[in-house]
Formats: C-alpha cells, sequence, structure tokens
C-alpha cells in the first residue's frame, strides 16, 4: 500500500477498536478509549475487552473478531505479554493500522527487542504497518482523534505537525500546547520518521514540521524524502540523546541508537532541516512560523524604548549573522518629525529620545513603525516595548493594526516591565506579532525566518 494511504489509517480512521479497554473510567483512569470519547472522535469507535459487557454506556466485544464492521486502525493498550497474540488477531481481521501503547520491547533490553521483532514480522506477514510500541499514538485536530491516555491535552486545528518519541507533546508545552496533529512513533519498531514525513508533506493542514528524534533507523530514505519536503515547508529537528548520559537514556526510552551528534549535524544541513537546541527554542519556531512571513533578506531595522535593549539586540545580530538595515533618507526624514533637534537618527531607532512626552508613545510608535515598514531597505523588524501600569501607552492596538496593513515583513518583540508576559499576550492576540521573552530568542527567530526563505529557494 502507498505510504501516505497506509499513514491516513493511523491519521485519518473511519473506525477505531481499543483493544484492552479498561472498566476504569473517571477523571484520574488514563483511559484512551473515555479519552477518544471525551475529546469528539467523528468516526466509530469500539472498545474491546473479554471480561466487561459495557463501559461508559458503550458494548464493549470480546475480541476483535466480534466486531462486525471492518476496522481502519487497532489501537493496543494491553500490557506487553499480550499484545503478540492481539496483533495477529488484527492481521488476522484484516486490520492494516495498529498502535501499541504498551512498553517493554526494545526499550526493555534484548528479551524485548526479540519480542518486538515477532510482532513486526507478524505484522508485515499480513500487510499491516505498527506504530510504536511505547507510544501514545497519534492526535488529529482534524477528526478529533486522539488517541493517548493523558486526559488534559487540549485540542484544535492548527497548522503544525509534530513526528516525536515521547508523549511530552500529548501533554503540552508551556507555549505550545496546542498542535494540529502529532504522530509519537515510540521504539520505531517499523512506522518511521520518514512515513511521518511522506503524510505531512501534502497535507493541506500543515505548514509547519517539529521532529523530536532520540534516533533514525532508515537513513537513507529519511534523507530521500525530508529533502523534497523541506522545499514545501519548514521541517525543525531537535535531536536529544547528544550528550553520553543522554544517548544512554535514549536507548532505555526507545530503543534508540543515539549515534554521533556530528552526523546528525551534517544530515539535517543536507536535508534543509533547520536544528533547535531545546524546547525553548523549539517553541519559539513554532510561534514565529506560525506566525510570520518569511524574511526576504537579512537586514533587521530596531525601534527601542530603552536604549540599552538597542545595543543588547545589535549584538545578537552580529551573532545571528543579520544585518543591521541602513534606514533610507526617506525614512530618517520621517521619523525626523518626531525627534528634538540635537538627536543623531540612526537604527536602532531610540524611541526614548523622541518627543514621545508631547507626541504620546502610541504615535510615536506608530509613525516610526511604519516608516520602517514601508523602507525598502528593511526587511525584518524588532520592537523592544515597555510593559508597565500606563493608561496612555496604547501600543496594544497600535502595533497590531500596522503589522496587519503590511504583512510582508515580520515584526518581532521583546517587552520589558512587571506586565511583560500579559502585554505580551495581548500583543500577538491579532496573530501577525511574535513576542518572546529574550532579545535573543527574538533575533533568532528571525535569522531562522532568513534562513528558510535562502533553503526554500535552493529547493525549488
Amino acid at each position: 500500500m502507498d505510504i501516505v494511504k497506509q499513514m491516513k489509517l493511523f491519521m485519518e480512521p473511519q473506525s477505531v477498536a481499543v483493544l484492552g479497554a479498561s472498566r476504569r473510567t473517571g477523571k484520574m483512569s488514563f483511559n484512551a478509549f473515555q479519552n477518544i470519547l471525551n475529546f469528539g472522535f467523528k468516526g466509530k469507535i469500539y472498545p474491546v475487552n473479554p471480561s466487561v459487557g459495557e463501559i461508559l454506556g458503550q458494548k464493549v466485544y470480546p475480541n476483535i473478531k466480534a466486531i462486525p464492521d471492518d476496522i481502519d486502525l487497532a489501537l493496543i493498550t494491553t500490557p506487553y505479554k499480550h499484545v503478540r497474540s492481539l496483533v495477529d488477531e488484527c492481521v488476522e481481521s484484516g486490520i492494516r493500522a495498529i498502535i501499541v501503547v504498551s512498553g517493554g520491547f526494545a526499550d526493555a533490553g534484548e528479551e524485548g527487542k526479540a519480542f518486538q521483532g515477532e510482532i513486526i514480522e507478524i505484522a508485515r506477514g499480513g500487510n499491516a504497518r505498527i506504530i510504536g510500541p511505547n507510544s501514545m499514538g497519534i492526535a488529529n485536530s482534524q477528526n478529533r482523534l486522539n488517541t493517548a491516555f493523558v486526559p488534559e491535552m487540549q485540542m484544535k486545528e492548527t497548522s503544525l505537525g509534530v513526528i516525536c518519541q515521547s508523549g511530552l507533546f500529548f501533554c503540552g508545552l508551556p507555549d505550545m500546547h496546542l498542535v494540529g496533529k502529532i504522530i509519537d512513533l515510540g521504539n520505531c519498531c517499523d512506522i518511521g520518521f520518514a512515513d511521518g514525513l511522506a503524510y505531512l508533506e501534502d497535507d493541506p493542514a500543515t505548514k509547519l514540521i517539529l521532529l523530536h528524534i532520540e534516533g533514525i533507523k532508515d537513513g537513507k530514505r529519511f534523507m530521500e524524502i525530508s529533502k523534497r519536503v523541506s522545499g514545501k515547508k519548514p521541517i525543525f529537528a531537535l535531536k536529544t540523546g547528544k550528550s553520553e548520559a543522554g544517548a544512554g537514556a535514549a536507548q532505555s526510552h526507545s530503543g534508540s541508537m543515539a549515534g554521533m551528534d556530528e552526523v546528525y549535524d551534517a544530515v539535517f544541513k543536507q536535508c534543509g532541516i533547520m536544528r533547535v537546541n531545546d524546547l525553548d527554542e523549539m517553541q519559539d519556531m513554532g510561534k514565529a512560523f506560525l506566525t510570520l512571513p518569511l524574511m526576504r533578506g537579512k537586514r533587521v531595522a530596531i525601534a527601542t524604548v530603552t536604549y540599552g535593549g538597542g545595543v543588547s539586540c545589535l549584538d545578537a545580530c552580529q551573532a545571528y549573522n543579520l544585518e543591521v538595515a541602513e534606514l533610507s533618507r526617506s525614512t530618517i526624514n520621517k521619523i525626523r518629525e518626531l525627534a528634538p533637534d540635537w538627536l543623531d537618527l540612526k537604527n536602532p531607532v531610540d524611541l526614548g529620545a523622541l518627543n514621545f512626552m508631547k507626541h504620546g508613545l502610541d504615535k510615536t510608535l506608530s509613525i516610526t513603525l511604519e516608516a520602517l515598514l514601508r523602507d525598502d531597505k528593511v526587511d525584518g523588524i524588532t520592537l523592544i516595548l515597555p510593559a508597565m501600569n500606563s493608561d496612555s501607552w496604547n501600543l496594544l492596538e497600535t502595533t497590531p493594526k500596522l503589522a496587519m496593513r503590511y504583512k510582508e515583513k515580520p515584526i518581532v518583540c521583546w517587552m520589558y516591565g512587571n506586565r511583560c508576559h500579559e502585554y505580551s499576550d495581548e500583543l500577538e492576540k491579532g496573530g501577525e506579532i511574535a513576542a518572546f521573552p529574550t532579545i535573543e530568542r527574538a533575533i533568532l527567530a528571525l535569522a531562522r525566518l532568513y534562513e528558510y526563505g535562502k533553503i526554500k529557494k535552493e529547493r525549488l
């Protein structure tokens, strides 16, 4: 079967059977069947458990063969010792997509690895494919399917697709708790990163792909597919298990051989995959690429109320190989209308030195920002703004309106003061500006928007 059609059985099934559906229900039951019901899956759900006749008002089937309808996806939630026979039953029933939640396979040593090999052999003999073992499975906000046993995940139809080897993303990260589609590969015994990328490649609902990688088994195929996909959609990778201790933990967690970090670095560069160093950076890139346009060039304009922040911004631009834009004469002349005679206007633009006490900071920012957005010598803009108790500074209205009017240039922001989190959240509501907790992270976001613009041109 074509791999995209195969992956659609996992991601877009019409029917799901939950093998080992738990009779224990309630808030902390960690019941995958209950969660599928609660999330509002649009297809049919069939719980399977030989020891109970009904769960949550739903008829329970004693085994997979007792279900009268065809099943697209089977979710196996039983202890590992029952998995082999259940995979066998699934194959005999013509099921072609199987998720194994249970651990105790390659993540548990040589015996478990051999056991894992047996279920792969059974599945392949029946033209079935497996996600897992040791996996939360999948989540798809479009059809409201979430196979994880964690109950708290919020689902929204975002354009973010995640392929991972951890249930971390089902629970959500502080600044990235809404994900459109997730594929947790677990031990990667069969379905791997290349398969997930092939599915997301032409998926119209996915605009950005994030990878969490402990190890890759089919390197050649991964490179072949990711090179193709990176020309269509940005791909970011968080490669864990870089240290000796981390590599050992990765082997224990998912049975993945971490491999030399330098090799992964080279592979990512060849494939057009942009690497992130930690979860904070992964969240930042998710925010930037789902909010902002790409940077067409590397010239950055800075407007700041605190000039010390502007100096830090200059340092960050140099660190990430961006250029400080030389402002055009028309831009300087426009900003000059707000400035005292003695002020030497240049980039960074010192909003604090302009006559904002006379004009109001909101008007000062509005005129300055519009001038920078109209400047052909500027490719992206960084704002450094106060977030303090002041009714006269209507920055949260001024900035998003301009960003919406001039959508071709990315605007990033760093806010300081006692209300920075509140103001940053408010600033981002319009969906045209991205705020970051540090200047360096804001500038790195711009650098990556420029970097992917180059990757896309190379892949075309």
